[in-house]
This record gives C-alpha cells, structure tokens and sequence, in this order.
C-alpha cells in the first residue's frame, strides 16, 4: 500500500501517478486538471514525496512537504499586490483581507521559478515546481512560463488548475494531462468520516448536511468549504430565510441581521446557497434571479442593507 490509497474517486489520476513511479519514468510537467476541491493538491503532495524521498528518510521529507520547507520544492499560488507587497491568496483568506482585484500569477513569481530551477538541487535528483491555479497567470506571466517549460531543464513541473481551457495550448500541449473528476457521495462521505470536522457537525441535521453535500457537487473540499460557512451562519437566521415573512418590520430587521452578522464573502456564499435551494425545492426563476441582481449590486459596492432591504421585500411581497 502507498500513500494514494487515501485518495478516494480519482483512479484514473493514481494510475498514471503509480505507473510513473513504478517505471520511473516522470514526465517533465504534469497537468493536474479538474474540479474544486476533489484532492489535486493532496495528490500532488503524495506524488513528489514519493520522488523526493530517500527510503531512510520518509518522515522527515513528509514534514518539509508539508510545512513548505524542502529546498528541492518551490510552491506557487496566485497572489495579490497590497501596498506595493505581494501577498498570497492563501493568506489573505485565512487573515480575512478583502482585495478589489484578483489574485494572479505575475511574471515575478515565473521568475522566481527560473531562478529556483538554475540551482542545483539540494537533497535529490530534481527539482520540483508546483503551481496551483495557473489559470489564474496573466499574459507576460504565461508567456515567461511556456519559454521555461520549452527549455531543457531537470525540475519538474505540476500545474494545477480547475480551467485548463484558459490555459495557452502550447503550455497544456507540453504537460501530460491527469485528470480528476467530481466525487460520489458516497466517497465524499467517506473523507467526511475521516476528516476532523465529523464534531462540528453534531448539531446540524443530516438533511442538512445531505443538503451541504449536494451542494458541494462531489466535491470534499467544497463541502468542507460550506461547512464552515454554515456553521458561520445562524439557525435562527436560515429559519428566517426559508419562510415567507408576512411583515415588512421582520424583513428589513433580517436585512439588518444579515449585513451585521456575514461579512461580503459570507453573504455571497448565502446568495449561493439560497438560489440552489430554491432552483432545488421550487425551481422559481424569478426568485433565482433577484437573488443574482443582489449579487451583483454588492459586487458593485451598492450599501449591503439596503440591497438586502430591497431584495428580501421584493421575494417576500411580490405577487
């Protein structure tokens, strides 16, 4: 057994990775390719262990993959500009700082890649490049990426995306593609059970989270995503969002509610949640459709409360 049987929906994406392994015969760039949350960053965690590590030293190299410490990895994700310094998108999230623009691959972190792969590795054969959401590179970044990839060189590359299709061809036509798929629920179930979450979920009814599953589409990191969203939001508050409110006081008091209790990532991911559950229970497309114009005006910076006022009025009200 290896560290892939953890890896649950993907068979396809294992085969590929153990028939490399066993041959050793490792493609200069890998692709992994599909959607959100399904395991593609775990896989790739596995996979350059597997090739990383000496067999006297499975642990210790396990520890630097995962704290981001080995001196043969360099591991990228898109980033965002906050007075004149880059910060991740990875950190900007778990700090809660909410930036204007989007997170993009620059061509100073595709020259940092090149200055990575110019020196020599360290602790084994080669030196390995991961870059997550390269859908996200900008054009002087894609253009940096496909003459370093078109170059011989011995790093490896793992490119990791949800939208290959934004992706130059002349880059997806030098990686060898290993795909990954949405999950079943029932293995989604399984990594539910094993993940450290399963506690948290005591307090919410299994049509809830059946209704959290579903929503996830096959995805475990979606689900666990939405959990947390869930439990940031209140069962009082999501009573009051699945009835028909008869007075407009108790309306605008949920509108205050709402903007005084989420924040504007929360109350998007709650415009999400509520248009799947009415698509799911009333497929009312009207309601789906106040609930997107919403989206948008606070997307556009419109006073949250008042476009909160105006909407839950309208679906309370209109005829």
């Amino acid at each position: 057994m290896d560290s892939f049987e953890y890896i649950y929906g993907q068979d396809l994406a294992i085969n590929i990775l153990r028939a490399a392994i066993s041959k050793e015969h490792i493609s200069p760039a890998y692709l992994f390719s599909g959607p959100e949350g399904v395991g593609k960053t775990k896989t790739a965690k596995i996979f350059i262990q597997a090739i990383l590590e000496k067999q006297i030293n499975h642990e210790a190299t396990k520890r630097k993959i995962e704290s981001n410490n080995h001196p043969d990895l360099l591991w990228l994700e898109p980033s965002y500009m906050l007075q004149g310094k880059s910060i991740s998108q990875r950190k900007a999230k778990s700090e809660n700082i909410s930036m204007k623009s989007s997170a993009q691959i620059r061509i100073n972190q595709i020259k940092e890649v090149i200055e990575f792969l110019g020196k020599k590795p360290f602790e084994s054969e080669r030196s390995i490049v991961i870059i997550e959401d390269i859908d996200k590179m900008n054009e002087s970044a894609s253009n940096a990426l496909l003459k370093t990839l078109e170059e011989p060189n011995t790093g490896l590359f793992i490119l990791i995306t949800q939208r290959p299709e934004k992706l130059l061809s002349t880059i997806r036509s030098r990686c060898q593609i290993v795909p990954f798929t949405r999950l079943i629920d029932n293995d989604v179930n399984k990594i539910i059970k094993k993940s450290n979450v399963i506690n948290e979920t005591n307090n919410i009814s299994n049509e809830r989270i059946e209704e959290l599953i579903a929503f996830s589409e096959g995805s475990p990191g979606k689900y666990l995503s939405n959990l947390q969203y869930w439990l940031d939001i209140s069962n009082d508050l999501d009573e009051k969002l699945e009835i028909k409110l008869t007075n407009k006081i108790e309306v605008l008091q949920l509108a205050k509610e709402i903007t005084d209790k989420l924040n504007l990532e929360q109350q998007l991911w709650l415009i999400n949640f509520q248009q799947n559950r009415i698509w799911k229970k009333e497929n009312n497309s009207n309601m789906i459709q106040k609930l997107e114009e919403l989206r948008r005006q606070l997307l556009t910076y419109v006073q949250p409360r008042l476009a909160w006022e105006v909407t839950l009025l309208e679906m309370n009200f209109s005829n």
